[in-house]
């Protein structure tokens, strides 16, 4: 497709979008969102008017880093094998220094040097030196830790002090001001508060962190159902596997069928556990900004909350919309449609 109409697509896309899309993130809003493209091999960013932002001169690693964004104003980026923050400007903010980086959220980012972990402040210095073998990044001005490999998991602040001493198996980032632990004692998850308390008990052998409202949870005979912050069962088990709930639907896995109990499909609940969209794809995940991705005979696609699909899965790899728009890949190239599935940018390398 001609440079001219598919630039002409995009603008126009995102006009309408931007009038009409009420979804954002707290770090970034709709109208700032910087785009990654590829160019000989090289990324740089695309602004809302698809203009050339910032030039191609990143490398591409895909990795956990990839595909780049910006949070807080700044991106981790890949320079020739290290990691480093850029602005919005392209300029280096923080120089490459890092083995990997995560992005910043509430001031702070999770970076790791000779396989350890620590954090830095938005001026690339250390709040708290590499020293953990493994972490998770600060909500609710905790940070879950792990000094060595065979130690108890605790959480710090951001003085590196624990707030919460080591004493579980495994622990997990705050979301919704709940934590989900597992006990050294019986090896089974529950969920503590900020000051480290077990406010559900840990009985599950398998859990997940809570999104609006409700955790995924394995009950009885290991099928899966959700739980609110008081422990209290609402949606009862009945799924081989479940998600964390987005955008008021949660994704579920179903047997095939009666004499096929260990394989399965995946499809879409409500709040109230009803099946709105029918298991029938080999993977599923989130919805976001009203799409979702699906997975059919190891392609990806996208569909509506009603459960069309606005794109055939014909792509190698696919990322969540974000500002109205998803990263797709066919064989090595990039490109982006937008929420009907129509290229906004043909996948160029």
């Amino acid at each position: 497709m001609p440079k001219i109409i598919w630039k002409g697509i995009l603008i126009t896309g995102i006009a309408i979008l931007l009038n009409s899309c009420k979804a954002s993130e707290p770090t970034e809003s709709t109208k700032d969102y910087l785009y990654p493209y590829l160019e000989n091999h090289q990324v740089g960013f695309l602004d809302t008017s698809l203009e050339k932002k910032i030039d191609p001169q990143f490398k591409l690693v895909n990795n956990r880093t990839w595909p780049y964004t910006f949070s807080e104003g700044l991106a981790a980026v890949n320079f020739l094998g290290t990691i480093g923050y850029i602005d919005r400007q392209g300029n280096i903010a923080i120089e490459p220094q890092f083995d990997y980086g995560q992005n910043f959220e509430n001031g702070t980012a999770l970076v790791r040097n000779n396989a350890q972990y620590g954090f830095i402040n938005r001026d690339g210095k250390f709040i708290i030196e590499p020293q953990y073998q493994n972490a998770g990044r600060f909500n609710n001005g905790l940070a879950p830790v792990q000094h060595y490999k065979t130690s108890n998991w605790g959480y710090i602040n951001q003085n590196g002090d624990f707030k919460i001493q080591p004493q579980f198996e495994k622990a997990t980032t705050f979301s919704e001001d709940l934590a989900l632990v597992q006990t050294s004692e019986h090896k089974e998850w529950g969920y503590i508060n900020t000051s480290g308390e077990i406010v559900i008990s840990a009985k599950y052998q398998q859990a997940k962190s809570f999104s609006e409202g409700l955790a995924p949870v394995q009950l009885e005979y290991k099928q899966w159902g959700y739980v609110n912050k008081n422990g209290a069962v609402i949606i009862e088990s009945k799924f081989l596997k479940a998600e964390p709930f987005s955008e008021d639907k949660a994704v579920i896995a179903m047997p095939i069928d009666n004499k096929n109990l260990e394989q399965q499909k995946y499809g879409y609940i409500n709040r109230q556990g009803e099946i709105i969209i029918e298991p029938t794809y080999e993977k599923a995940f989130s919805f976001h900004e009203g799409r979702a991705k699906i997975k059919q005979n190891g392609k990806y696609g996208f569909i509506n909350e009603r459960g069309q699909l606005i794109a055939d899965p014909i792509y190698d790899k696919a990322w969540s919309f974000k500002g109205g728009f998803a990263m797709v890949k066919l064989g090595e190239k990039y490109g982006y449609i937008d929420r009907n599935g129509v290229f906004a940018l043909e996948p160029i390398n």
